[in-house]
């Protein structure tokens, strides 16, 4: 056995698969996949490379994409049963995105029919993070994922660690930071108190509202969210779609949504 083989027996291996999202995580990856070679062998990654090894365990296996489809899921079941570690990179695959939350208001079948008329081919699911059909050992949201956090994941993964990975909302990274609050003293509609953290808060840096594209915090405050918005002049409608835009689950939305009932 010479010794390339010998090295490509012991050195952890990783797949990095795409169901249905944008790839931006992928890039991600890719973009900082030379950080990562010296210590894992790629054994899959379509996006980036055309030799795959398809059907041989991995130790950690990334995830980008909602399960939108019925080969979506066929493939993640077969993912899951290969890896060690499953790792759902971005708010698609932990939270199902907007292709969830865009399809609160009218079913899947629907759409497709609206778009590829009645007699199309194509199959499709109501949008899910991969967390409903299968063990998520660790969930990296971001859209896109943050290239620090991604290091670090894959780093805690390779010595045995399930990584810690905060999810305290962005007001906390844009007091760091010093930014004047866009929500108080400009009136837009900033999502940060309710959306996790790790963006380095991008948007409000700029002068921009957060929109919430990395999901909830912990223990989010919606109802509070949603009457400050609508004590600053914005329509609840309006506000419900925000806060519902990126996947959020339901259950997070429960008095808001009596209060709305409420109120009509």
């Amino acid at each position: 056995m010479s010794k390339g083989q010998e090295r490509s027996q012991t050195i952890p291996s990783i797949a990095v698969h795409g169901l249905t999202g944008c790839a931006g995580e992928l890039l991600v990856i890719l973009e900082n996949l030379e950080q990562l070679i010296p210590y894992v062998r790629v054994a899959s990654f379509p996006f980036a490379q055309s030799s795959n090894e398809e059907d041989r365990p991995v130790d950690i296996a990334f995830v980008e994409g909602s399960v939108s489809q019925p080969h979506d899921l066929e493939r993640l079941l077969k993912i899951r049963a290969q890896a060690r570690w499953l790792v759902a990179v971005g708010n698609c695959a932990v939270w199902g995105c907007v292709q969830k939350g865009g399809c609160r208001n009218q079913s899947t079948v629907s759409f497709l029919h609206e778009t590829y008329g009645e007699d199309s081919p194509i199959e499709c699911l109501p949008a899910t993070p991969l967390q409903d059909h299968v063990r998520v050992d660790v969930k990296l949201s971001g859209c896109p994922i943050n290239a620090t956090q991604l290091l670090a994941v894959t780093a805690s993964l390779l010595r045995d660690h399930l990584p810690y990975i905060t999810s305290k909302p962005v007001c906390l990274e844009c007091k760091l930071r010093e930014n004047a609050c866009v929500l108080i003293e400009q009136n837009l509609p900033c999502l940060g108190p309710v959306t996790a953290g790790g963006c380095g808060a991008l948007c409000p840096t700029y002068g921009a509202a957060c929109y919430g594209c990395w999901g909830p915090c912990e223990q989010p405050q919606m109802e509070a969210m949603a009457t400050i918005l609508e004590e600053k002049g914005y329509d609840m409608q309006e506000v419900m779609s925000r806060l519902f835009a990126f996947g959020a689950p339901d259950e997070l939305f429960e008095r808001v949504k009596k209060n709305l009932t409420a109120k009509s």
